[in-house]
Formats: C-alpha cells, structure tokens, sequence
C-alpha cells in the first residue's frame, strides 16, 4: 500500500521531494500558495555550488548535490522532453583588495584540501575564457571552479512537477495551508484556507520562508530567519558571458537572450539593511568588470525571500515528539534540492537515516 503524502510548496525543495517520492509510488499532492517557482526560488542567483559552504558536513552535502544536478538534468529531460536548464558551466572569482585576496585565497586552499575541482589561472587566462571581463592589474589569481554553474531554476521546477505528475502527484496552486489535522501525536493532514481537510500519512513542510509559520502549525516553534535578497536584470545586451562570476562587490551571470542577472555584494541584503544603493548602482558595479554591460539599462528587479535557520544551516527531517511532520528547509535551496528529494524520500519511505543531516536535525534547537 503506497504513502499518501503532502508537500506544502513547490519551490526548489519542494518540487524536488515530490518528483522522487511519486517516482517511487507515493501518492503526492503538493500545495502551493501562490505558483510554482514564484517565490523565493524564483528570484534566486541559483549558483550550483559548494564554494563558501562551511562546516564540512554542510559542504558535502552541497558537493553532492552538485552531481545530482548532473543527473537530473539527464534523467528529467529523457522523461519529460523538457531540457536546457542545467549550465555546468564553470565561474570564476576574483577580489581587489589585498586583505580580499588573502581570504579568496585561503578558500581556495581550503576547498583544495577538501577535494573540490579548482583552480588559480592568471587575469589573463580568466579573460581569455570569458573575453567581456575587465581584470584589473592590482589582481594577482582568480579562481576557476570548473564544475560549478547554474539553473534556471523556474525552468526547472517546471519539469520536476512534470516528471512528478507523470507518475501520479497532483499539483494544486493558490492553496494556503492554515492548520494542521493531528490525532494525538500525529499529524494526519492539513486544513486549507477554504476549510477543506486533507488527510495524508506524512506532512512534508517545504515552504522555505513560510517554514517556521508551518512548523508552528504542527505546535513547534524553531528559532528562523529571513533575509530579502534583491536581484537585477538588465535589457539584452551583446555579451559573450558564459558563466557565473564572483568580483569585487558584485556577482553575475547570463539569464537568456542577452540579459545579465545581478547582485551588488552579498546578494543586495545591504539595500534591505538600508544602504541606500539603487537597482542602477548595482549594475554600474558589474559594468566596472563587464565591459559589454556598459550602456546597459535595469530592465527589472526582484526580491526573493531566504529562508534562514537561525544558525544558517537546515532543517531536515522529524520534529522530536510527533510523528508524520517532516521539515526540509534550507538556505541554499537551489543547489540542495535534488539531494533534498533523494534523502527525504528514503528517509519517509524507507526509513532510513541518512547520516550526511544527522547535524541538521531540528533538536539541535530544542535541547
């Protein structure tokens, strides 16, 4: 006799957990609020990476879902016909200031030591790879990363829910979840903003920012975050670029047909924080290190909302005390995703503890 399961969202994580738990029989229903990908994963950098993902047990697992990118990618297209938002493309980095480079540096040794592809080319072989840089003369390495890339991610979810409603999951749109249905302590299902009841044997909460509201609702309280996070766009512009970059104050990457997608510094959380720079100031930063951005134009801006543990690492799997409530929630949603469907399917369907989360169990803050 097969699951009956919800996920609540259909974002990165979420969609993810439904394609792998309905490939393997499971009857899923998934809830989303507004519309698949129109949250927090759409307005993402989505950077496939492990580059400044720190203790080690949080960078293997984003390592690992590096590669299972690389099979999804091969997977959903063969099932769906659906393709072409994977781009392993590489990136590079590079920083300015001294006390920067010293720290890049130092990355770059960690991450050496811990078996990560990379690699330190000149100025010269990082503009020869992507020939719209500007390098400036004070940078003495940049960091090639040759098996990072990125996704587009909206794309992509867009597959995943096709690839999960071929084997059986349905997706339902603009459904708010308002309560939990609990016999005990189990959770036996959701109660919906219309009043409608829904049963299930295992409630997955996999709504990123929204989360904690979820968790509440289970009658758990966890200590989280959100952090706003702008990105830029610009009109379409004749670029070579071909991959994600790290410079100094900013980061950019191709977003189709010519468009540039942006952030100044850590994500623009700085404006959020009231730094008072404006969509044009970020691009003029990018446009100091991209020379075919120059004459380029803001044609859009978008604010994604991260979800944030209070310790900035996830939350996954069972609250202690209640049974049938499953927590998968992480900053880094992009690049976790496809490891998140793997270990949440065998860990609900199977059973089986994946030792690679132990760290990341939600009692670290209950005791």
């Amino acid at each position: 006799m097969s699951s009956e399961i919800i996920v609540i969202g259909a974002g990165s994580v979420g969609a993810n957990v439904a394609f792998r738990l309905a490939q393997r029989g499971a009857r899923v229903t998934v809830l989303e609020a507004g519309v698949p990908g129109g949250g927090t994963s759409g307005a993402s950098f989505a950077w496939v990476n492990a580059f400044r993902k720190t203790p080690r047990p949080y960078y293997e697992v984003n390592v690992a879902s590096m590669e299972e990118h690389r099979l999804l990618a091969e997977e959903l297209s063969a099932l769906t016909g659906v393709s072409g938002w994977y781009r392993r493309t590489g990136g590079l980095h590079w920083e300015e200031d001294d006390s920067e480079q010293v720290i890049l540096r130092e990355t770059a040794e960690r991450l050496e030591s811990w078996g990560y592809p990379i690699e330190l080319i000149t100025p010269r072989a990082a503009m020869e790879l992507e020939p719209d840089l500007v390098v400036g003369p004070m940078v003495r390495d940049v960091v090639h990363t040759p098996t990072e890339g990125y996704v587009e991610m909206v794309r992509l979810i867009a597959a995943l829910l096709a690839g999960a409603g071929h084997f059986g999951a349905k997706v339902r749109t603009g459904v708010r979840v308002t309560g939990m249905l609990r016999e005990g302590d189990r959770i036996t299902g959701v109660e919906t903003a219309n009043g409608e009841r829904l049963h299930a044997d295992t409630v997955i909460d996999c709504a990123g920012p929204a989360a904690d509201e979820v968790m509440k609702m289970a009658g758990c309280e966890m200590p989280f975050n959100r952090v706003p996070g702008r990105t830029v766009y610009t009109n379409p512009i004749a670029t070579t670029l071909t991959r994600p970059i790290h410079g100094p104050g900013a980061h950019w990457r191709p977003d189709g047909s010519g468009r540039i997608m942006l952030a100044h510094g850590n994500h623009d959380v700085g404006w959020y924080e009231g730094t008072p720079w404006t969509p044009e100031d970020s691009l003029a930063v990018v446009a100091g290190h991209l020379r075919s951005a120059a004459g380029a134009r803001v044609e859009a801006t978008r604010v994604g909302v991260r979800p944030m543990p209070k310790d900035e690492k996830p939350i996954m799997g069972g609250l202690p005390g209640l049974d049938g409530f499953y927590v998968a929630v992480s900053h880094s949603g992009v690049t976790l995703g496809p490891l998140w469907g793997r270990i949440v399917t065998a860990e609900i369907l199977d059973g089986t503890p994946d030792p690679r989360v132990a760290t990341f169990r939600a009692d670290r803050f209950l005791s």
